[in-house]
C-alpha cells in the first residue's frame, strides 16, 4: 500500500511555494507602490509662457487598407486648434490595395507616401522606411517634432496645444492620453475602455507625477526631431512602441506623459481579435525583455529608479501568471488534504482573504480610473464586474506566448470612430 505524505510534508510544500510566490508578487507590489505614491504626489504648477513658442509638427499616420477609418482621423486633424502653417500630415500607405491613398489626397496639408516593396511586416518596419523621408522634408519646413497616430484614431482639437506645452517644458518624448474610442459596442470594447483608463491613470499619470518614464502605447505620441535624426528608428520586436521606450530609457531619457493631450483609439470588438492583440503585446514584452534586460542593467546608473521600473513593467506579465500558478498549486494541495486528511479550515483563510482583497481592489481601482478619465459609468455599467475576466485572458495570453510566441503581424479590421463615440 502506497504511503500518503504526512500533514507536515504538505505544510512544508505550501510554505515553500508560498515563499517562491512572494518573489513575483514583489514585482506586482512595486507597480502598486509606484501608482500609490505617484497619485498622492502633489502636482507641480506649470511654468508661465509655455504656449508662446509654437513648435512645428510633422504628423505621421501609418495605414494599411484603412479606407473605412482614416477619414475620421483626418477630419479631426483638420479641425485642430493649432496654427495650420505649423503642422503637416504624412500618410504612409503600406501596401494599400484600397482607397486609403485617394481619400487622404483629398485633404489639404497632406503628403502621401506609398510603400510597395517587400512584405507587410508591421508598423516598426514602416516607420524605419518613412521616417528618413519625413526628416528630410522637415529640414525644409523647420518643424521641430514628429507626432504619430494610427489610422483608426480621433484626436481632440487641443491635442497639439498640450504637446507643444510639454515640448516647451523641455521634454523629448511625450505620450498623449490614449483612451478607448467607440467604447460602448460590445463587452470586449468596454473591457478595453476600462483597461486603457487604468493604464492611463495608474501606469502613465502616476509615473509622470513622479518624474519617471512611462511606456509609449503605439499611438498619440510625439518625439523631437533631433532624436530620430541622430539615431533613426531601429526596432525589431513586434511591439515597436515599448521597444523605443526602452531604448530611450537606456540612453537616460524618459517618456513623459501628457494627460490633457487626448486621442481616442478604436478598440477590437471580437473575442478572437482581442486574443490575437493581447498575444502580440505579450510576445513583444518577452522579446524586449530578452533583448534589452542586460543592456538596461549595464547602462549608466543615472535614472536608476526609472530603469528598475521599466524592468518591473516588463516582468509584470510573466510574474502575474507564475504567482497565479503557484497559488493554484497551494490551493489544490490544501483542498486535497482537506478532503482526505481533514486539514483545518483555517488554513484556507489567508488564501481566501488575499483573493477577496485583490478582487475588491481591482473593482475599486477600475471604477476610480473610469471616473478619473470622465468616462460615463452608465455606459460601462456591469462590464466593470466582468473586467477581471479581461485580466485573466491577458494572463492566459502571457502564458501561451511564453512558449508559443505570436510573431506574425495580423491586421485588425477597423470601421470608423464618429465624434459622438469618443
Amino acid at each position: 500500500m502506497t504511503s500518503v505524505p504526512s500533514l507536515e510534508f504538505y505544510i512544508f510544500v505550501i510554505i515553500v511555494t508560498s515563499f517562491i510566490q512572494m518573489i513575483p508578487m514583489l514585482v506586482m507590489a512595486w507597480t502598486v507602490i509606484i501608482a500609490f505614491f505617484g497619485l498622492i504626489k502633489k502636482k507641480e504648477a506649470p511654468a508661465e509662457n509655455l504656449d508662446d513658442f509654437k513648435n512645428g509638427f510633422s504628423i505621421v499616420i501609418c495605414a494599411h487598407n484603412e479606407e473605412n477609418s482614416i477619414r475620421s482621423l483626418l477630419d479631426s486633424l483638420r479641425d485642430l486648434d493649432y496654427p495650420r502653417e505649423k503642422f503637416h500630415i504624412y500618410v504612409t500607405c503600406d501596401h494599400c490595395t484600397d482607397r486609403t491613398a485617394q481619400i487622404a489626397a483629398t485633404y489639404e496639408n497632406t503628403t502621401i507616401y506609398k510603400k510597395t516593396d517587400g512584405d507587410t511586416r508591421g508598423k516598426g518596419d514602416v516607420l524605419s522606411w518613412v521616417i528618413p523621408k519625413i526628416l528630410e522634408d522637415s529640414e525644409k519646413t523647420g518643424y521641430e517634432a514628429l507626432v504619430f497616430f494610427d489610422a483608426d484614431n480621433v484626436v481632440k482639437s487641443d491635442f497639439l496645444i498640450h504637446i507643444n506645452r510639454m515640448l516647451n517644458m523641455g521634454e523629448d518624448v511625450i505620450q498623449g492620453n490614449r483612451l478607448g474610442g467607440k467604447p460602448y459596442i460590445t463587452y470586449i470594447t468596454k473591457w478595453y475602455t476600462v483597461y486603457w483608463a487604468c493604464f492611463s491613470t495608474y501606469f502613465s499619470f502616476a509615473r509622470e507625477k513622479l518624474g519617471i518614464s512611462c511606456f509609449l502605447t503605439g499611438t498619440g505620441w510625439a518625439v523631437k526631431k533631433e532624436l530620430l535624426a541622430d539615431s533613426g528608428w531601429n526596432t525589431r520586436s513586434i511591439t515597436e512602441d515599448v521597444e523605443y521606450s526602452i531604448q530611450n530609457c537606456i540612453e537616460g531619457r524618459r517618456v513623459a506623459f501628457c494627460y490633457d493631450a487626448v486621442c481616442y483609439d478604436e478598440q477590437p470588438s471580437d473575442f478572437g481579435v482581442m486574443m490575437n492583440q493581447l498575444s502580440r503585446w505579450t510576445t513583444g514584452a518577452y522579446q524586449i525583455l530578452g533583448e534589452y534586460h542586460r543592456m538596461i542593467a549595464e547602462s549608466p546608473k543615472e535614472r536608476f529608479v526609472q530603469k528598475l521600473d521599466n524592468i518591473m513593467l516588463l516582468l509584470m506579465g510573466p510574474c502575474s501568471w507564475i504567482a497565479a500558478i503557484l497559488s493554484i498549486v497551494n490551493n489544490i494541495i490544501m483542498i486535497w488534504d482537506y478532503m482526505f486528511r481533514d486539514m483545518p479550515l483555517y488554513f484556507f483563510f489567508p488564501a481566501a482573504l488575499f483573493a477577496s482583497v485583490s478582487l475588491i481592489f481591482t473593482y475599486i481601482g477600475a471604477y476610480a480610473a473610469v471616473k478619473f478619465n470622465r468616462i460615463p459609468f452608465s455606459k460601462i455599467g456591469l462590464n466593470l464586474l466582468t473586467f477581471p475576466f479581461f485580466v485573466f485572458f491577458y494572463m492566459l495570453c502571457s502564458v501561451k506566448t511564453c512558449f508559443f510566441p505570436a510573431t506574425e503581424w495580423i491586421k485588425v479590421e477597423h470601421r470608423s470612430l464618429d465624434a459622438d463615440q469618443t
